[in-house]
């Protein structure tokens, strides 16, 4: 992806401030997180903020976006683009850790109904020079147990989960957040090319102590050749990717 703003349909924001860049899970995580019924959205470890900003097209307009960054270049970036936003929902940036927020807002306590992340996955990988790039790419700073457990404490009841994550940590995943009050509501693999097996998975999680249905589905976004996207695909990203 280039380091110049990056042009969505309703809005752009900046990423020169930030390690990562606009990339293919956040965009994908952004069209797909189900945004129905929820108010109060929280976005852990939100890069420049895009994700949550796609969720805010969708948003009832009285509704509010909180992000958490750690990396202080991009939480600055992420409280820019909040602020150049076009939509109506409060927004609200904090630069600061996740495992943080019951000292630093204890008013976030059981307050969200939505809780999205894109978070730093990759675990026991070789990292890069760029330590900026390393915390946004490597689970150091924010192991799966940490994001699981802040979850649980800042979602209310009934409130959801949503990720993504690398096929190969799935099981890990279902394991954490089962772990902490959570059902699996449904499962996604997403597979590259047609070809090809799944690379990433999207998960939507319950906090619910109830039974719940899960379903499981597949998302495509190639398909025999590069830039071949599928209908599937486009049918998500159409209304946030120009050229779409």
């Amino acid at each position: 992806m280039a380091k110049g703003p990056f042009h969505f349909k309703t809005f752009t924001v900046g990423q020169d401030g930030a390690a990562m860049k606009v990339g293919t899970d956040g965009i994908v995580l952004g069209c797909w997180t189900p945004i129905e019924g929820a108010c109060k959205v929280l976005d852990i470890g939100a890069g420049n903020g895009y994700v949550g900003i796609m969720l805010l097209q969708r948003m009832r307009p009285d509704g509010a976006l909180f992000g958490v960054e750690l990396e202080p270049n991009a939480a600055a970036q992420c409280a820019e683009n909040y602020l150049n936003q076009p939509f109506p929902a409060h927004t609200s940036a904090w630069h600061g850790a996740i495992q943080d927020t019951p000292q630093a807002h204890p008013e976030w306590q059981e307050a969200f109904d939505l809780i999205v992340s894109n978070p730093p996955f990759f675990k026991s990988k070789p990292k890069s020079l760029n330590a900026a790039r390393n915390l946004a790419r490597h689970d150091d700073t924010l192991p799966m147990g940490d994001l699981v457990k802040a979850a649980s404490k800042l979602l209310k009841t009934g409130g959801r989960l949503c990720t993504i994550w690398p096929s190969d940590r799935l099981e890990e995943w279902n394991q954490w957040a089962a772990g902490y009050g959570f059902a699996i509501k449904q499962t996604i693999d997403v597979h590259t090319m047609r070809h090809l097996p799944a690379k990433r998975v999207l998960s939507e999680w319950i906090k619910t102590e109830a039974g719940v249905t899960t379903t499981y589905g597949t998302l495509t976004l190639e398909g025999k050749a590069t830039l071949d996207f599928t209908e599937e695909y486009l049918n998500i990203v159409r209304p946030y990717l120009k050229g779409t």
